[in-house]
């Protein structure tokens, strides 16, 4: 009889040794982290249906009063960022004032600023054009602290900022099985990761994509933690209970 308690108390010890091991799987990126240069990263290009924020800014701001913002002074437009923007159309072209319609389609943002530098210049003197896209977003899903949809305003967005937005994965959140679901002509991609292995970011998940939708799955034991609040109290009652048998057992053996 003693030697049974001893086991069951023996079982209990190593499944706390065990949860506590598991903690390991609550750090990120162990091991060697690849070095991606920017090169390597996913380059955000202008579709038709996209919405762009364009700015000029020109020395001779004054005779464009539509248009251009003075180079030494902020524009004090109010409107949101989606008041201010211009749609690509159908034909992959972006019509704006003094210049017309400019063939944007399949262009980087780099590419498209220098485009349209290039065209004002013909209109203004050293014009300065800033280029944005207004409908980058990403959704985040699953266990995280705060899932939602989040607009990106840079033009690069990597899955630890986006996951940093959402608040960080919760404690019970999968950090090993981390899917990117991912649109790409017209079809959908999967992606799945393990963020406690550095090795696993590459170009391909570590820059993210328009409409890219992060899910985070539940551990398994996450059903567990759902268990009555009673339950749990009469389970740590139980080992509270076989521990001190345990120590009278040997004590008086």
């Amino acid at each position: 009889m003693y030697r049974n308690i001893l086991k069951l108390f023996s079982l209990l010890s190593i499944s706390v040794l065990f949860s506590c091991s598991s903690q390991k799987n609550l750090i990120y990126f162990q091991g060697n982290i690849p070095v991606l240069k920017e090169s390597e990263g996913y380059k955000l290009r202008i579709y038709p249906g996209d919405i762009l924020s364009i700015n000029i800014f020109t020395i001779n701001a004054e005779a464009y009063p539509y248009l251009a913002v003075p180079a030494d002074k902020p524009s004090s437009d109010n409107r949101s960022p989606y008041e201010k923007g211009y749609v690509v159309n159908e034909h992959g072209e972006v019509k704006l004032p003094l210049i017309g319609a400019i063939l944007l389609t399949g262009k980087t943002i780099n590419e498209a600023t220098q485009a349209l530098e290039t065209k004002f210049r013909e209109y203004m003197e050293d014009p300065i054009v800033t280029v944005k896209k207004l409908n980058f977003k990403v959704t985040v899903l699953g266990e995280v602290n705060r899932p939602g949809t989040y607009p990106i305003l840079n033009e690069h967005a990597t899955l630890p900022e986006v996951l940093g937005m959402a608040g960080d994965l919760t404690i019970y959140g999968d950090r090993t099985k981390v899917r990117i679901i991912r649109e790409e002509n017209q079809q959908t991609k999967d992606f799945f990761l393990d963020l406690t292995k550095g090795e696993t970011l590459t170009a391909d998940t570590y820059f993210l994509h328009p409409d890219d939708i992060i899910y985070i799955q539940p551990l398994k034991r996450r059903a567990f933690q759902n268990i009555s609040p009673s339950v749990t109290i009469f389970t740590s009652v139980i080992t509270t209970a076989v521990i001190a048998l345990t120590f009278i057992l040997t004590q008086t053996k």
